[in-house]
């Protein structure tokens, strides 16, 4: 320490004072053990240390007390009070010193202001010179602080750990651990041992990366000893930190004591609460054979495996502890089952990842479930309705969907869990974008965002979750941007998270849809082989990535290879089906079915657009109360389209003009983008398109199509091609033969060769090779 100037002001203080008691209390490392060695100097006398006085109090005696720390002394002599002998006494503010309070009152007794034993700013100066600003923000005037850097090696990390931290007990360890981490809730006048720089905000302990070095010494020595571990998770609990005191009871061999801290923590929902990584390092702490003869840690492991999207592994975790019934529906959800409600309400979550047929029965029977919870666990009754919300997205019960999305939104919040209100708000606005409505789905877009920020932890593959969604919005309003960013940059990480079957259908649609409408179709290809591969055990999955590739093909007018596609799919959907289904496409509510249908369709639009009852068919399906707004507007394209096909203008017009309109309310266009290549030719008419000009909302529309790159030139305008000669080259680009397009253009076979040869003729070409070699080079084909 620096004695020159602060030891003789001081000790000047001190000599002088009347009272017969004279106290210097401060924290540790202010220099009071160093005072008193002074005024024992001075009166020539020994500093005594211990709870006690080593000897009787005699008349006209002075006495130097350095009392240790967390020491309960005992009571002061009357001697001193009475003034027949003095004493000087060092203490730590919260040693308390019997008879100290007494001799205050009655003026016998005086405490020097801690402050005088801090370095003053004139001292600083002094002594630092120019660097004593920094020393005094740091320090906040501390000596043993302001001299640290005089102090060899580990002196300081030492000094810290033995004079002030190894004596405190648990709380107080666990409480300046808070405080150096910045979740303390206390005052400065709550740390008394602790002291704070001077301007450095309400809790900055000085030299706070030495004293939180010697804190995880101390705290680790503790944790060595089982008593003590048990304390320091103890003190974790009452301190708010149930990771801490979970990992801590989990150390020191207490698993009991973890799962307990774990149950109150919402058990199997802890994820939910506290964040994947603490749910990652709690679930890993408890040893297997602990864990399997636990509910409540079976399914948080299980639930760990779906949210790295390994089902399979879900599966066996609860096979292994619970029997193979555990994986049958059937038994599970059987009145007279023997599983617990608990199990059921998280064996029912499992369903959305199975490829598993959710009856209306086995519905039911689940909605019986919620009455075993109480009507204040909010928790499980939210997770219920969380739950079922799925399935009626699966099934495009969207109004059910609403309602029972509300009600889990309800018990979320009363939860208070805003990790699950935020999977409500991203599901509502799902539910938007699948109806074709993207100005509410913007709204609960917003919501979810808000939701997601009020996350106390990081959860990355959650926020990966809000930029899709939100990209997926943007491209429905003409920005592409968005999601082509998301799709080179955190595809990757998405697919190898949790996947919700409904958010992977917004990944699949919206996906192949941008690669292949900016990029390429083999990027888009691409981008669903690569799900194939992920998603390979779950049929629903397959189904779901297969038309999406019909589609890309369709939309890359590769209609033969499209045509291929569709047949090889393994359903009881084909053309001949469909053809002959008018009354069932009335009442078809399977989403793969249905998606499969309208893939068939707009290969038949396309392929013979003229065919008879192909316009009633489309007028049928859209009949269906199942049907979405963003299908709708698929059919209603076909319906213009066979209408101008059919060489009626005026209904093609008035269709396309309320389907545009229709879209501009619901600010969506990439409905209308899957349809592009009928909308090539539909817009190309003069006469629709001139029409079509003199509406505000349509004209915006195609202005939004153009402006994104979802609208282009036929590739028979390009080299005066009729649409047929257009439709036979795109064939034979394919490796159509003659025979296969007489076919499917319902054409002879003398009729094709005469469509070529003038394809031939007009892009200046002798034979099918140079031709498709040309209008590859045109860009006419891809």
């Amino acid at each position: 320490m620096h004695d020159p100037i602060i030891r003789s002001v001081l000790l000047a203080e001190l000599l002088s004072r009347p009272e017969p008691i004279v106290v210097l209390e401060a924290p540790a490392g202010m220099g009071k053990s160093s005072m008193l060695h002074h005024v024992a100097r001075h009166f020539g006398v020994e500093v005594e240390r211990g709870p006690a006085l080593s000897a009787e109090v005699t008349p006209g005696a002075v006495k130097v007390w350095d009392i240790p720390p967390y020491a309960k002394p005992e009571s002061l002599a009357d001697a001193f009070a009475a003034g027949a002998a003095r004493i000087f006494i060092a203490k730590r503010p919260d040693v308390v010193l019997p008879g100290l309070s007494r001799a205050l009152v009655y003026g016998n007794a005086h405490v020097i202001d801690p402050n005088h034993l801090l370095l003053s700013d004139a001292e600083l100066a002094d002594i630092f010179g120019d660097g004593a600003e920094a020393v005094r923000k740091s320090s906040g005037g501390w000596p043993l602080a302001a001299f640290r850097s005089k102090l060899a090696g580990t002196a300081l990390i030492d000094f810290l750990a033995n004079e002030m931290l190894r004596p405190m007990p648990a709380t107080a360890l666990v409480d300046l651990r808070m405080l150096l981490d910045g979740r303390g809730t206390r005052s400065k006048s709550e740390y008394p041992l602790i002291p704070f720089e001077r301007d450095g905000g309400i809790n900055t302990p000085a030299v706070a990366g030495e004293l939180g070095t010697a804190l995880d010494v101390v705290i680790e020595e503790r944790l060595s000893v089982a008593a003590e571990a048990k304390a320091i998770a103890e003190a974790f609990v009452e301190s708010g930190r149930p990771v801490d005191a979970i990992l801590t009871f989990q150390r020191a061999g207490f698993f009991d004591s973890a799962l307990r801290v774990f149950n109150d923590e919402h058990g199997d929902f802890f994820l939910y609460f506290h964040g994947p990584d603490a749910f990652e390092r709690v679930l890993s702490g408890f040893p297997r054979s602990f864990a399997l003869q636990t509910e409540a840690l079976v399914l948080s492991l299980a639930l760990q495996a779906l949210k790295k999207g390994d089902v399979s592994r879900a599966r066996r975790l609860l096979a292994d502890r619970f029997g193979d019934l555990a994986n049958d529906p059937e038994a599970v959800f059987s009145p007279r089952s023997v599983f617990s409600r608990e199990f059921r309400a998280f064996r029912l979550l499992m369903l959305i990842y199975d490829d598993y047929f959710f009856s209306e029965e086995l519905l039911d029977r689940c909605f019986a479930l919620v009455a075993e919870f109480p009507i204040d666990d909010h928790l499980f009754r939210g997770s219920f309705y969380n739950s079922i919300l799925e399935f009626y997205i699966r099934n495009r019960r969207f109004a059910e969907a609403e309602d029972v999305a509300q009600r889990a939104m309800y018990h979320y919040e009363c939860a208070k869990s805003p990790m699950l209100a935020f999977y409500i708000s991203l599901h509502r606005a799902l539910i938007r974008l699948l109806m074709g409505d993207a100005l509410a789905a913007r709204k609960h877009a917003a919501l979810s965002a808000k939701s997601l920020a009020e996350v106390p932890f990081e959860s990355p593959n959650d926020a990966r979750l809000q930029v899709l969604l939100e990209a997926c919005i943007e491209y429905e309003s003409g920005r592409a941007e968005p999601l082509s960013r998301f799709l080179s940059l955190e595809m990757d990480d998405f697919s190898h998270g949790e996947i919700w079957p409904s958010l992977l259908e917004l990944a699949l649609h919206y996906g192949s849809q941008a690669l292949g409408s900016h990029f390429s179709t083999i990027a888009a290809r691409s981008f669903l082989d690569r799900w194939r591969v992920y998603q390979v055990s779950n049929r629903q999955f397959q189904v779901m990535i297969e038309i999406r590739e019909v589609a890309v093909l369709q939309n890359a007018n590769r209609w033969q290879e499209a045509a291929e596609r569709l047949n090889a799919i393994d359903s009881r959907i084909d053309r001949n089906w469909v053809l002959g289904s008018n009354q069932v496409l009335e009442r078809m509510d399977n989403r793969d079915e249905m998606a499969l249908v309208l893939a068939w369709m707009r290969q038949m639009v396309y392929e013979q657009p003229t065919w008879e009852g192909l316009d009633d068919l489309i007028a049928g399906l859209m009949r269906n109360l199942n049907i979405t707004d963003r299908q709708r507007i698929s059919l209603e394209i076909w319906l213009a389209y066979i209408a101008k096909r059919q060489r009626n203008l005026t209904r093609a017009r008035s269709i396309l003009q309320k389907t545009f309109e229709d879209c501009a309310r619901l600010g969506a266009i990439a409905p209308l983008s899957e349809e592009r290549v009928l909308l090539d030719e539909l817009i190309s008419n003069e006469r629709i398109g001139g029409f079509l000009a003199t509406s505000l909302a349509a004209k915006q529309i195609i202005r939004k199509l153009r402006d994104s790159g979802r609208l282009s030139t036929g590739p028979g305008e390009r080299s005066n091609l009729s649409r047929r000669e257009s439709k036979i080259l795109l064939m034979i680009s394919e490796g159509a033969a003659n025979k296969y397009i007489a076919h499917t253009l319902g054409l002879s076979e003398a009729t094709v060769k005469f469509h070529l040869g003038n394809v031939y003729r007009k892009l200046g070409c002798r034979n099918r090779q140079e031709a498709i070699g040309t209008a590859r080079a045109l860009g006419m084909v891809s």
